[in-house]
């Protein structure tokens, strides 16, 4: 039971990697667009396009777009769509998958609550009660992670698809924010390039404070064995 529980913590726990690192990329792709977006805009605006002496292309580095029909530039934003709806898949397949390893987890522990003999001696019924309460405490954190891995994925796609606020995403970090601080602030609406900005640290941060609220040391030396 305890072998599977650990296990199954660690292969969740390895699984934040994915996430940061899907959550890098999407940031990545949607300044990408952005800065993509503000360059034709400012192409179409300008009337002396044509006429400068030095043409655009030559001194702007998003200038090139200039010489390319503007289906182009839509066929660049519908590339970075389809690929931030990639990453989205890719992090719901991970909160599934974490979904999944947390029930194994939880079933582990009713089978081996079950299994347990009346007839165990003081020492082994110690041992056992020692066991379950590590146990419980890789599963506690493994269900708030999963919990809030949910409710921000829920934002994300939300946000990604009403740029340039992120109202949602706001809202889900400021709920998130330390008591003493989401207490006092109201909730600042911020763009969504500086909200996707920190989710990586908020997701390190996150599982921090879900494995200091819920391990005991017994906790911590079990995983470290």
């Amino acid at each position: 039971m305890t072998a599977l529980v650990v296990q199954r913590f660690r292969e969740c726990q390895n699984l934040l990697d994915s996430v940061v690192t899907n959550l890098c990329a999407i940031e990545n792709f949607t300044s990408q667009r952005s800065t993509v977006e503000e360059a034709a805009r400012r192409l179409r605006s300008s009337t002396s396009v044509r006429d400068a002496a030095v043409p655009l292309c030559c001194t702007d580095p998003l200038g090139m777009l200039a010489v390319f029909p503007e289906s182009a530039v839509e066929l660049i934003i519908a590339q970075h769509d389809d690929d931030t709806a990639a990453l989205l898949r890719s992090l719901n397949s991970t909160q599934q998958m974490w979904g999944k390893k947390l029930q194994q987890a939880k079933e582990a522990l009713q089978s081996g609550e079950s299994g347990k003999t009346k007839d165990a001696n003081v020492a082994d019924k110690q041992r056992d009660v020692s066991q379950v309460i590590c146990t419980r405490s890789f599963i506690a954190v493994l269900s708030q992670m999963h919990g809030w891995l949910r409710a921000l994925i829920l934002a994300l796609r939300a946000d990604l698809a009403n740029p340039p606020r992120a109202v949602k995403l706001s809202e889900f970090l400021s709920a998130h924010d330390p008591p003493s601080k989401s207490d006092i602030t109201p909730v600042v609406i911020v763009s969504l390039e500086a909200a996707l900005g920190q989710l990586p640290d908020r997701v390190r941060r996150e599982w921090e404070l879900c494995t200091s609220q819920h391990m005991v040391d017994e906790a911590w030396v079990m995983l470290l064995s």
